[in-house]
């Protein structure tokens, strides 16, 4: 994996000497921005928003031949699926056999329980109660259970699913909502949810883009980048290194003082310094409240740095993100739409991975890199628009304006300080020591 990532770095430094992802850059910005639906946002701030949606309430009611729903999320949209998003939260239901309370129970002896209530709260479907067997029934007319067997054999796939690829599929989301739904049909009755995202400016946004950048050397190239993205309203999420030897601690506060700063993520180097702290753990915890330290904010966000000889992601590296706290993480996955919950040591993660979905590195080099590049990320967009889901795209600030950054002074002490260990430790490994 090291090697695969140096060959594709080495190709990209010669590819990016003559051409610039800056003006592909802008034309994508435009475009997404001209299509009015699609929300641009830092990671940490979709996820809050994710946080807050999975721990919303809600109600749907039924009387009088009309359902009326209402959540506590702000700016939620109730869909009545599939894809009708409702301008008021009342349908008329005149064929429905009920009245009362919508309030789905689920028997507490359901195997897989919480990854139950995972999956519908992943779907919006948030009227929901678990419920021991022998307990008071609802009010009457309003007993809506979920049929445990049918439940249990969706989980039992799921939950290997989720332990064999650490995250779950598609087809373990649609199965449980059409038990939901013939749950809910057998009473003439609709299925209300929250949609996956909010109203953002008044708009039912159907998809999200969400740019980040890992700041592995070209810190000075920053302002450029941002300087960019502000003239399209647009903020992105920031991976810095928490021990760099291209830039300093006095680069990263000069960093997060200016007012064009956007969110800060940690680019963790876990398996690096997990001999100097004595684990990976002990390393994510290190480097955690070292960035905290220079920027005087929490960091919620971490992705493993690919490492100039040294692969960051091991089978502890999930454990050390749990441990150290981290709301989201955006280490490449397999592709996948939404947030999801790994499993650690046999438990849903408290935090979420967000995978990355396309990075600029691998763009194939030939037919005209800035052409390319364009189509590459704008068909991505049209994939994931079609879900309704999540698109990262990862960025590298070196790219944009390779010669500025091999041309600025103060850049030139920390590469040659680096060339000089990094090829002390190429020499090492040659003869066989570490």
């Amino acid at each position: 994996m090291a090697k695969t990532k140096r060959r594709h770095i080495a190709t990209a430094l010669i590819r990016h000497a003559i051409a610039s992802d800056y003006a592909p850059y802008e034309r994508i910005l435009q475009s997404l921005r001209a299509r009015g639906d699609i929300w641009i946002v830092p990671q940490g701030e979709y996820l809050v928003w994710w946080q807050r949606r999975e721990n919303a309430s809600l109600s749907v009611v039924v009387s009088d031949g009309v359902c009326r729903a209402h959540t506590s999320l702000s700016d939620a949209v109730i869909e009545r699926f599939p894809g009708e998003f409702l301008e008021t939260p009342e349908v008329p239901i005149p064929q429905a056999d009920f009245s009362g309370e919508v309030c789905l129970t689920i028997d507490e002896r359901t195997e897989h329980l919480d990854l139950l209530v995972e999956l519908l709260r992943r779907e919006g479907i948030l009227n929901f109660r678990v419920a021991a067997s022998d307990a008071a029934p609802t009010p009457a007319g309003s007993s809506l259970t979920l049929a445990r067997d049918e439940l249990e054999s969706v989980l039992q796939a799921a939950h290997a699913n989720l332990h064999q690829q650490r995250r779950f599929f598609e087809e373990d989301f649609a199965a449980v909502r059409q038990i939901v739904e013939n749950t809910l049909a057998a009473r003439g009755l609709p299925l209300l949810r929250v949609w996956y995202h909010p109203r953002v400016g008044g708009v039912v946004v159907r998809a999200v883009f969400s740019p980040r950048y890992d700041v592995d050397r070209a810190i000075t190239n920053l302002a450029r980048v941002r300087a960019l993205e502000r003239k399209y309203a647009v903020e992105s999420t920031f991976y810095i290194r928490a021990f760099c030897p291209f830039y300093r601690d006095d680069a990263v506060r000069e960093l997060v003082r200016q007012p064009w700063c956007p969110e800060i993520g940690l680019h963790g180097e876990f398996v690096t310094y997990a001999r100097r702290y004595g684990g990976e753990v002990e390393a994510a915890l290190a480097e955690k409240a070292h960035l905290e330290e220079l920027i005087e904010h929490p960091v919620q966000g971490v992705c493993m740095h690919g490492g100039e000889l040294t692969s960051n992601v091991s089978p502890r590296t999930v454990e050390a993100v749990e441990h150290a706290g981290f709301l989201y993480d955006t280490t490449p996955v397999r592709r996948y739409y939404f947030p999801f919950r790994r499993l650690v040591q046999g438990r849903l993660s408290q935090s979420y991975c967000l995978a990355h979905a396309l990075s600029d590195i691998s763009v194939p080099v030939g037919g005209g890199y800035a052409r390319v590049f364009y189509e590459t990320v704008l068909a991505m967009m049209d994939e994931i628009y079609q879900q309704n889901g999540v698109f990262v795209l990862t960025l590298h600030p070196e790219y944009f304006g390779f010669w500025n950054y091999l041309l600025t002074p103060r850049n030139w002490g920390a590469l040659a300080s680096f060339a000089w260990r990094y090829v002390g430790r190429r020499l090492q490994r040659g003869n066989g020591t570490h």
